[in-house]
This record gives C-alpha cells, structure tokens and sequence, in this order.
C-alpha cells in the first residue's frame, strides 16, 4: 500500500510593533491551535515596549516560534510582506495573524480541512467576530466551495459582507509565494487594502472555501490602524475605488457591469464631498478630490445633482436589504454561482 502523504505544514505569520498589550494572548491562541504541523513567524518591527520579551517567553513551546527583529522599524506595508519572506518552502498554507486578533483552537485544522478535500480553492476563509458580531454569515451554508470571480463581484458591489480577508487561509503555488506579495500602491498612492487586495488577486484566480463557523476574532481597539488612521479620514471611500478599478475589469462579465459598479461607488463618494463642502472640511474635501483626480473620478456639477438625486431612492433600497438580511431572505444569492 502506498505511503499516507504527510500532513502539510502551515506558516502562522506575525507582523508585530509594540504590541504589548495583545501579543501574549495571539501568540497563545497559536499555542492552543489543534493541528500539530504550525510553525509560528513573528517578525519584530523594531519595538520599543516589552514586545520582545512576551516573544521570548515563549521559546521551546509545542509550536515552534521563529522570530527575526527588523534592525529599524520599516512602514507597516512593507513589514507585512517582510514577515512572509520568512515563510518556509515546505509549507502548504499560510496565514497572516496580526499581533492584536485570535484565532479559534480549531480554526487551522478546519480550514486546512476545506483545502485539503477541496484542492481547487486557493483561499480559504470562515467567519469573523468583530465588535460582538459575526461577520461573512451571508454566503449559503449548503456550500463550502465558491466562484472566486463571483465573490469578487459580491463584495466590490457591497452585497456580501463580512469577507475575512485578514483572516484567510492561502494556498502556496508550487513555485512559491510572489514577492512582494502585498503590492502596496495604485494610482501612484498607497493602496490601502493590501489585504482585500490580496484576497481578490487569490479569488480571481481560484475558488473560494469556506468554513460556516466564526473561527477567528477581529479587536476594534482605539489605538489600532483603522481608529486611528482610516476612520477619522474615510479611507474607506478612497480604497474601494482603488479596488473596484483594479479587479472590476477582470471579475465582471461586461465592462458596462464594472462601469456601472464604479459609478454607483462614485455617487456615494461624492456625497461624502457634498457633505464635507457644507461642514467646511478643507483637508478631507482637498484631499480626496486630488485621489479622485488621479482616477479621472473628479466630480462635474452634473455628479454631484445625480449623486443628490438618487440619494432617497438608494436609502430605501438600503433599508430593504436590511430587512431582507434580518428576515434571513438573502437576495443576493444570485451574484454567488
């Protein structure tokens, strides 16, 4: 009889910067992971607090900790794909765990599960708590295996919510991870979803597997990045736009989809202008039209009326969609075949 294969290997990796206050909890949700072939890559972004001594105290632990020091703290996007340079060849899987988020104690071996019955996924994601709520409970749960172009699609649309894609779980390519593997402009501009942007790159290019459980926890803290650098200056906005013109192209099926997926996000992007010209917020109005420049987005007087007009008509719609979600009839899943 022939051989059973060995179990893959799964590289857990960790950008970490002063993360005292989270680390030790992270690094023990790893600790308590059930599948036995984990090996743990922490890369210490030159912190100044007691980050390397929480990462010391766990030596010659069950799961195998392997930690580098960046001998000067290198800007977040470029420490991201720093760490998965130390992602070994032999692994299968990989996935990033940011030094302030937790993983269930059976979350790897259920997503490893998925890509191992399932080797035409490329990606596979769960579930997520954030702020006491699951998140990515929309997609139907007779299914673990997707069309990545669909799933694109649902979320560049804003029809499916919650997608993990921190918390994602990737398959290596036989001929290794790219590198850099989070590219980290667009527009000539940051692009600020380098993780979103990662997942899409995977979907379009694969399947989609999923675990119906909220395997993993996302903390919402006020000294993270999004409190403190996305939120006050809607970001958000700025980003699905990089998004929508970087992947609308290739997952929908005409151009006149992508079009008029891009121009339904702009209407709403501008009345966050209108909103800002009547608050008199130069540093957010200025800004934002100068990216809106760059992706030949910059609004005419004509914009910004049908942005106004259509306002009531895209509330009511909101409104629906809630109360079909809360009513479990879940109208969109016709964008996921």
């Amino acid at each position: 009889m022939p051989a059973t294969a060995p179990a893959p290997v799964v590289a857990i990796a960790t950008p970490v910067y002063n993360g005292g206050r989270y680390l030790a909890e992270t690094m023990e949700c790893v600790q308590a992971q059930t599948w036995p072939h984990i090996i743990h890559y922490i890369l210490d972004n030159a912190s100044s607090d007691n980050t390397p001594q929480i990462i010391a105290s766990y030596a010659n632990r069950r799961i195998p900790v392997v930690v580098n020091r960046n001998p000067q703290t290198l800007p977040m996007l470029e420490n991201w794909n720093a760490v998965l340079r130390l992602v070994p060849p032999e692994a299968a899987y990989f996935r990033i765990l940011p030094a302030d988020d937790l993983i269930a104690p059976d979350a790897i071996e259920k997503m490893v599960t998925v890509g191992e019955r399932y080797p035409e996924v490329s990606i596979i994601g769960c579930q997520e708590w954030a702020n006491n709520t699951i998140h990515g409970d929309g997609l139907p749960s007779s299914r673990a295996v997707f069309d990545g172009r669909a799933i694109v699609r649902g979320c560049l649309l804003n029809v499916i919510h919650g997608f993990p894609h921190l918390h994602c779980l990737y398959r290596i390519p036989l001929n290794g991870l790219p590198d850099p593997f989070y590219d980290t402009e667009y527009y000539g501009t940051p692009l600020l979803s380098i993780d979103v942007d990662a997942g899409m790159r995977a979907l379009s290019q694969g399947k989609y597997g999923y675990v119906h459980e909220p395997l993993v926890t996302t903390r919402k803290h006020a000294e993270s990045v999004t409190s403190t650098q996305v939120a006050p200056n809607f970001l958000k906005l700025w980003s699905e736009l990089q998004l929508i013109d970087r992947w609308g192209p290739k997952v929908f099926d005409t151009h006149r989809a992508y079009l008029r997926c891009r121009a339904r996000h702009l209407h709403f992007y501008y009345r966050h202008l209108m909103l800002w010209r009547a608050r008199n917020d130069q540093r957010l109005l200025l800004q934002h039209r100068e990216w809106l420049r760059l992706a030949s987005a910059e609004p005419t007087f004509n914009d910004y009326a049908r942005a106004l007009l259509e306002w009531p008509f895209v509330r009511a719609a909101r409104q629906l969609r809630k109360a079909a979600v809360r009513l479990r009839l879940r109208p969109f899943y016709y964008q996921i075949r």
